[in-house]
């Protein structure tokens, strides 16, 4: 069976914006194992991180989503096919079926971690996981939902975005996810939901299956993440309304390696003018500090010569009573 047998065409693009992105990061590891890496958000965020915004003001989800992508821990991911995983059945991962694959909660995990140490340790972002809901469903019985993640500025009323990841999905599965978060909207009512997919499926970046036009016209974003196994390598797909509700077809391919070496490079390049700035500082102060001890000394000496003079008026005036 083919992998990209029984996906459906394409919707329409109307008023969408699809791109892709790609990333290169090499895996430190002394064995063949997959290693942890030191966590510290400031690797990979210009501390403290601005939080990047759309054309009209509002946090930008897209780029946040891209952002929080550079600080995954490569070891935990890599982990997930062999710890926390599930089964990608009939999906083709690296030509095969039925192979390990990491299960939602790792990339959860991950993204709640991130989220957590940029928008809400920096700029007090509320980011909520896994929240509660209550519904009654057609079958007349409360049901209890879960959202996975939300984001809501501080000082605001309203949600910002609201996250419903997935985890190397099927059609149905994801059909069922597209109507599902609606159901999450509708008692949130956050300005943007986006589902957002990971996934190790060969095609799901080259053949991605989309919602349909009816539920894009609702406002449904979505964005699907292929990466190998080390997550050493990670593409991207998206469809998503833009800022200012135009029609908008776009496809950008960005390694994303020389983009952080880039950052970190014009990052370092900035410390190294501060530091010249800090030094340039000191040596103007340690030249000050030179000249007020010369002045200090002669001062001394004045002193000492004025005393000198002091003691020999005095004795002048008692030779001369």
């Amino acid at each position: 069976v083919n992998g990209k047998k029984g996906r459906k065409p394409l919707a329409d693009t109307t008023n969408l914006q699809e791109e892709i992105i790609e990333k290169s990061v090499p895996l430190k590891s002394d064995s063949s194992a997959p290693v942890a890496k030191k966590r510290s958000i400031s690797k990979v965020l210009d501390v403290p991180a601005d939080v990047p915004l759309r054309d009209d003001k509002f946090i930008d989800i897209l780029e946040i989503l891209k952002t929080a992508i550079y600080d995954f821990d490569q070891g935990i991911i890599a982990l997930g096919s062999s710890r926390s995983y599930k089964n990608s059945n009939h999906l083709y991962v690296n030509s095969e079926h039925y192979i390990k694959v990491p299960r939602e909660s790792t990339y959860d995990a991950e993204m709640y971690w991130v989220l957590m140490k940029w928008l809400r340790k920096i700029h007090g972002y509320e980011i909520t996981g896994q929240w509660h809901l209550e519904q009654v469903c057609d079958d007349g019985d409360y049901h209890h939902l879960y959202c996975d993640l939300t984001i809501k500025k501080p000082n605001s009323p309203h949600l910002e975005g609201l996250l419903e990841l997935l985890a190397t999905a099927s059609i149905l599965k994801l059909e069922g996810h597209f109507e599902q978060i609606f159901k999450y909207e509708e008692q949130l009512h956050p300005r943007e939901i986006w589902i957002v997919h990971f996934s190790r499926e060969d095609y799901v970046v080259t053949n991605p299956y989309w919602p349909s036009e009816k539920l894009q016209e609702k406002g449904l974003n979505v964005v699907h993440f292929w990466h190998d196994r080390d997550f050493k390598n990670v593409r991207m797909s998206a469809r998503f309304r833009d800022s200012s509700d135009n029609m908008q077809f776009e496809i950008e391919e960005t390694n994303l390696l020389r983009s952080s070496i880039a950052r970190f490079s014009a990052k370092n390049d900035k410390i190294k003018a501060e530091n010249n700035k800090i030094k340039a500082e000191n040596d103007k102060i340690k030249v000050e500090n030179t000249e007020l001890k010369t002045r200090i000394a002669k001062l001394e000496d004045k002193q000492t010569q004025n005393k000198l003079i002091k003691n020999l008026l005095s004795v002048s005036q008692k030779l001369l009573t």
